[in-house]
């Protein structure tokens, strides 16, 4: 029989999602092994040559809390959150590789047997291990992985047709590359949502532009003052366009999903992206990716060393507006395989290669559960279901075995769920009472959770795609590291508790799991954005304007049985989240648009009170035509500043794509990319 070597905690898989599990189990003296191959996707993308891109996640979404304080005390005031390379990123994971190598154990699991007291972990190359705690964090079987590493994009596909079956982050950079060599690429889909993942803000306080990432706009705890509002802020008239599309027709004609309908996810998916008790629902699949007229202000004057560095251009609604990407309806369409002919509603397209997908499945390796079975002393199979799993962490079917990494984001970076993942393991590993709380009731958890995050529909494959935000919340209420309101005090205090997204690393200034100097990354990052001024003024701007269209039909000389069907209509269609959606953020720098936008904004902000005093002095019929002709005038002047080119979108602005100007950056694009795939 084989002797079985003792452990208090075994990391199966691991890698860099344990990190930092690994530092508090260190700090708490805790003996820990990891048993890994330490092949991660990471280090199979370098040996293919392939780590040639930039993250769809920023910075401080992307890496841990404790390695990003090292960043500002390395980098000081030149410290920037942005999106690191491929190569910046994994660069990162084998420094701590290094630092660990004597306690990782090369091997990989083939099977763990579960007991109420330990578990018994099997490699196959035979070896046993006992632990008391065994935590899985091997990661998710994806066929666009082995595409990525085995795909070799060059310049022999010009003029080549490939056909994408898979819609994604991944797949959408494999389109980035066909596209900028010349391909036509027909993607096989069933819809999906695109967010640019970096704004370029002008504002009075810059000289020129200052380049946000996605994340810092998510603004989570917003929602707390009123979970309508903020819906309708982080949605930018895009979700709604899509549930609403022959609304979008008539008044947002310039939208992605009008102007190329096969993008629009199935109404019964998208339905239910607002329905959740929680302000978002989880559940649902974003592609993060560079808008052309960002990128183009980002990276035109280093743009041959920034698409050395792995920055290009993977914005699909400009390949669909230009034809370089033709969209087929997944539920219609036919592929045959062997005529290498994709066919739909009598139109045929062939093709000369087919890059197939799949969903993301976990890696997890078989777990037999001893003691809790209904069979006698038969061990029962254990299956990692989403909605099963208490915070992706906790199954109420094991005793002591915990998974990490298997919850991931739609925006954000996955290391921010992680890492919250990781304190909760700590916890659950090193506090018996914590664990006896989390475990005596984890059932009702468990569905208390599925209640407030998930609308009333079956389960889907992509359940376990959480708005990161609120996910980090639940996190950090669960281990008391959550700030309260009061521990922010004065202005500054409101706009950091309000405004500050929920990264990591705001949950570890203070408190059980404190990282020393993430007080001066806090301070850092708000002197960077201007303590959210530009972020919390586009916030209040959706209440005012939503105050303004109702309060106009408030007041219409109409019965009240005709008022109150015309508010739900208004509010549901939705005219304001398309309209402030439209109105969008300045396209330049000009103290003339700043002009024109303060023009549309105070009046708006000014009209509770201009309301009211129109009202008190000359009655409701003056305060009627008051309000009708502001909002007329609001109407007018967005789709005035739209027309001239002044407002862009938040998502998808479809003008700025087809102006000559990208169109031409697009070409030089191209040819820079063909001259450096030329000389590698």
């Amino acid at each position: 029989m084989v002797e079985a070597h003792e452990i208090d905690v075994l990391i199966v898989g691991g890698g860099f999602s344990t990190m930092p599990l690994i530092r508090e189990l260190d700090a708490s003296g805790i003996s820990w092994l990891m048993v890994s191959e330490m092949t991660p996707i990471w280090q199979q993308l370098e040996a293919a040559d392939a780590l040639d891109f930039d993250l769809v996640s920023s910075l401080q979404s992307s890496i841990y809390s404790f390695e990003l304080v090292e960043m500002l005390k390395e980098q000081g005031e030149g410290f920037q959150d942005n999106f690191p390379t491929a190569r910046e990123f994994y660069a990162v994971h084998k420094k701590y590789a290094a630092r660990y190598a004597d306690r990782i154990h090369h091997g990989r699991v083939g099977s763990i047997d579960n007991h109420p007291d330990h578990s018994i972990v099997h490699l196959e190359n035979g070896e046993q291990f006992r632990a008391r705690h065994v935590v899985v964090a091997t990661a998710f079987r994806r066929k666009m992985n082995a595409n990525l590493k085995q795909l070799t994009i060059d310049a022999s596909f010009a003029g080549k047709s490939v056909a994408i079956t898979s819609t994604g982050d991944s797949a959408n950079l494999l389109i980035a590359k066909l596209v900028a060599y010349g391909a036509k690429v027909h993607l096989v889909t069933n819809g999906f949502i695109m967010l640019d993942k970096m704004f370029a803000t002008f504002s009075p306080f810059d000289d020129g532009p200052r380049f946000v990432p996605l994340d810092q706009l998510e603004c989570h705890n917003f929602s707390e003052i009123s979970k309508w509002s903020y819906r309708a802020f982080i949605d930018g008239g895009y979700i709604h366009g899509l549930i609403h599309h022959r609304f979008a027709r008539l008044f947002d004609r310039n939208s992605l999903g009008v102007r190329h309908p096969k993008s629009i996810r199935p109404h019964k998916d998208i339905r239910s992206f607002f329905k959740a008790k929680a302000p978002v629902e989880n559940g649902h699949i974003a592609i993060k990716y560079w808008p052309i007229d960002v990128y183009k202000l980002y990276c035109e004057e280093t743009l041959e060393q920034k698409i050395r560095d792995g920055y290009l251009i993977n914005d699909l609604p400009f390949f669909l507006e230009h034809g370089h990407v033709k969209l087929w309806d997944k539920t219609a369409a036919s592929i045959d395989h062997e005529a290498k002919l994709i066919s739909e509603d009598g139109e045929s397209a062939a093709f000369d290669m087919i890059i197939d997908g799949d969903q993301e499945e976990p890696a997890i390796p078989e777990i037999r559960v001893h003691g809790g079975g209904s069979g006698g002393d038969e061990p029962a199979a254990f299956a990692y279901k989403t909605r099963e799993q208490f915070m992706g962490v906790i199954s109420p079917r094991l005793d002591n075995i915990y998974t990490i990494g298997f919850t991931r984001p739609f925006t954000g970076g996955l290391n921010n769920i992680s890492e919250m993942q990781c304190l909760l393991v700590h916890r659950m590993i090193a506090e018996p009472e914590f664990r006896d709380s989390i475990n005596t009731n984890i059932d009702q958890r468990i569905s208390d959770y599925n209640a407030t995050y998930y609308a009333n529909r079956p389960e889907k494959k992509t359940d376990h795609l959480v708005w990161y935000g609120t996910f980090t919340d639940e996190v950090a209420k669960l281990l008391g590291i959550r700030p309260k309101r009061s521990d922010t005090p004065g202005i500054k205090g409101l706009m950091k508790y309000y405004m500050f997204p929920n990264n990591v690393f705001r949950f570890r200034e203070k408190g059980r799991y404190a990282v020393e100097g993430v007080g001066d990354l806090i301070a850092h990052t708000a002197k960077q954005y201007h303590d959210y001024k530009v972020l919390a003024l586009l916030v209040i701007r959706y209440p005012f304007f939503e105050l303004l269209a109702l309060g106009t039909i408030l007041l219409a000389p109409v019965p009240w049985w005709v008022k109150i069907p015309a508010a739900i209509i208004h509010n549901r269609l939705p005219f304001t989240s398309t309209l402030v959606g439209k109105f969008g953020l300045p396209t330049r720098e000009s103290k003339a648009i700043f002009n024109y936008r303060k023009a549309i904004s105070f009046p708006v902000l000014a009209y509770p009170l201009l309301a009211a005093v129109m009202w008190a002095a000359a009655g409701i019929g003056a305060a009627f035509a008051f309000s009708a002709g502001l909002l007329a005038y609001v109407y007018a002047m967005i789709h005035l500043g739209t027309a001239k080119g002044w407002n862009r979108k938040f998502f998808c602005d479809m003008k700025s794509k087809r102006s000559p100007e990208m169109v031409g950056f697009f070409d030089r694009y191209r040819a820079v990319f063909k001259t450096i795939g030329r000389n590698k």
